[in-house]
């Protein structure tokens, strides 16, 4: 019987990583720009004049749940719909009232004044903020409503809050009698017409009836006068405001910190739309679509580690099995065969070109190959300074004239070629120094000439290792490349772009130049990478006598 097939389930792993890495290349941006921005709104509040905040309470209450004695002895206004409360406390007529009692109070003029200019300007806008009204009501609109008033002194916010407070619960009463108002105005209308009729009747039956008429009238009158004087609206003071303590802005410390982290959310989010328009090779899988081979991938080094120099921390660890796979893959690459030339770059300067050159040239010298380092870079020379060869001598190169005294640097090279002569570095390593290039030196390496002495002064070695400025900075990488084997690009994990990346190829194609592959870097290395070679000796077996920090 055949079994079912397997279902496999496909999980998305996110890698954090990279994000990680840009923001760490811009900590010190994501550090200072929040801090920068909390300090400068701290200091803005801090002069900002302080705002008081004062609260009264009233109550809306249900006055037909009273019993029938006094439902029959009071007038009562009706109910009040959702929201009414908010649009009466903004509306004309109640802030003219609360301006007229608050100039009757004891208030500052100067206070008063701005106060009720303030509120002016809140009824133009509809943005209120003097006062505000907050309901706490169930569905039967019964609850208690909030008054909140601002001041610039806490006298000031108390004042105001009671002021709108009486000019709302005026204004509550007003409309509970305005219904019997106007049936006292009614009654009073119907007095002064029988009163006309009363003096202008000489009938005594039709006087005894308006008499009877006004008598009544009277009573009614009476009646709703009592009424009128009685009549309450639905709303009830519960608390009466209070002065405040504190002020509720400015808040400098609370403004400052919120300030602070909307810059920092802002700034990472612009770093990482950045990072993401400007994308940047992480990995060997950045760089696959580029149809070149992943020579080796060289680990980050902390500084720590380059205390002695770069070279003898290549000699154990990580590093050392990255140069290991690099080789391998060369020696694969090219075959066999005496005088193999290769020039090694970079896009930008910084990325590690020149350190790896000599790193490789050791590892090959350690394998029983002879090699040859030539510091091209005449603008900024390097190699001496990774190598530090003070207690190495010099001796001349295959062919050299010795009746002419030595040229120890690749311009008195190219200017006397036959005196050449090679400093020993290391075991099995020369090395050809470059000086800082004037008066057109620079220049050189795009002689005719070079070619011919390249062929002399590689006479006799395994593999010529040429350290040559930046391909995007300089031309001479694609002056001197078309003279070897082909060019291994260095490219800085984390850093480099892939779009320069992509121009370098670019460029290395339009000269017709062969790109062999792609070093990879300074690659950041979790707490739990494995390196094989930790298991095993601390230091190769035939060890360099000389080493230099990471300089290029």
């Amino acid at each position: 019987m055949q079994s079912p097939p397997r279902k496999i389930v496909a999980t998305d792993n996110v890698d954090f990583r990279p994000v990680f890495a840009t923001l760490r290349r811009y900590l010190p941006l994501l550090i200072l720009t929040p801090l920068v921005v909390a300090g400068v709104i701290y200091g803005l509040s801090s002069r900002q004049a302080s705002v008081y905040e004062s609260v009264a309470s009233i109550i809306s209450v249900d006055n037909n749940a009273q019993n029938s004695l006094i439902n029959n002895t009071l007038v009562t206004a009706p109910p009040l719909p959702p929201g009414a409360v908010e649009r009466v406390m903004h509306s004309r007529s109640l802030v003219s009232d609360v301006g007229e009692r608050l100039e009757r109070s004891n208030l500052d003029p100067g206070i008063i004044q701005q106060i009720r200019s303030d509120l002016n300007r809140e009824l133009a806008t509809r943005s209120f903020t003097r006062f505000k009204v907050r309901a706490l009501l169930d569905a039967q609109q019964r609850g208690v409503y909030e008054i909140r008033a601002q001041g610039e002194t806490p006298e000031a916010a108390r004042q105001l809050a009671e002021t709108s407070v009486a000019a709302l619960l005026a204004w509550d009463n007003a409309r509970a009698k305005e219904s019997v108002t106007r049936s006292r105005q009614s009654l009073q209308g119907q007095l002064q017409n029988l009163t006309a009729r009363l003096a202008a009747v000489s009938d005594p039956l039709e006087r005894q009836s308006l008499l009877a008429a006004r008598g009544q009238v009277l009573q009614d009158l009476a009646q709703v006068s009592v009424l009128e004087a009685a009549a309450t609206g639905t709303l009830t003071k519960v608390a009466e405001a209070e002065a405040p303590i504190a002020p509720i802005s400015p808040r400098p410390l609370r403004n400052a910190v919120l300030a602070g982290l909307l810059s920092l959310l802002l700034v990472t989010m612009g770093v990482l739309v950045s990072d993401s328009l400007r994308r940047r090779v992480n990995g060997p899988e950045d760089l696959l679509h580029l149809g070149l081979p992943v020579l080796a991938q060289l680990p980050l080094v902390r500084r720590k580690q380059l205390a002695a120099g770069f070279l003898p921390a290549s000699h154990s660890g990580p590093l050392y099995e990255g140069l290991g796979f690099l080789r391998i893959n060369l020696q694969s690459l090219l075959g066999e065969g005496e005088g193999r030339r290769l020039v090694i770059s970079s896009s930008y300067p910084g990325e590690g070109k020149s350190s790896l050159t000599a790193a490789l040239a050791e590892s090959l010298g350690m394998s029983g190959q002879k090699v040859l380092v030539l510091d091209a870079d005449l603008r900024r020379p390097t190699q001496l300074k990774v190598w530090a060869p003070d207690r190495i001598g010099t001796h001349p190169l295959l062919g050299t004239d010795l009746t002419l005294p030595p040229a120890n640097t690749m311009t008195e090279m190219f200017l006397r070629p036959a005196a050449a002569h090679a400093t020993q570095v290391a075991h099995n390593v020369d090395l050809l120094p470059a000086n800082v290039a004037r008066n057109g030196g620079a220049g050189l390496l795009n002689q005719p000439a070079f070619r011919s002495s390249l062929d002399r002064w590689t006479q006799g070695y395994d593999y010529v290792l040429i350290d040559t400025p930046p391909m995007l900075g300089l031309p001479d990488t694609l002056a001197v490349a078309p003279h070897t084997d082909g060019v291994i690009l260095v490219v800085e994990s984390g850093k480099t772009r892939l779009a320069d990346v992509e121009r370098s190829l670019q460029n290395a194609r339009v000269a017709g130049v062969r790109v062999l592959g792609i070093v990879l870097n300074k690659v950041a290395r979790g707490a739990d990478a494995y390196a094989y070679y930790g298991y095993g000796a601390s230091a190769p077996l035939t060890a360099p006598t000389a080493g230099g920090p990471d300089i290029a």
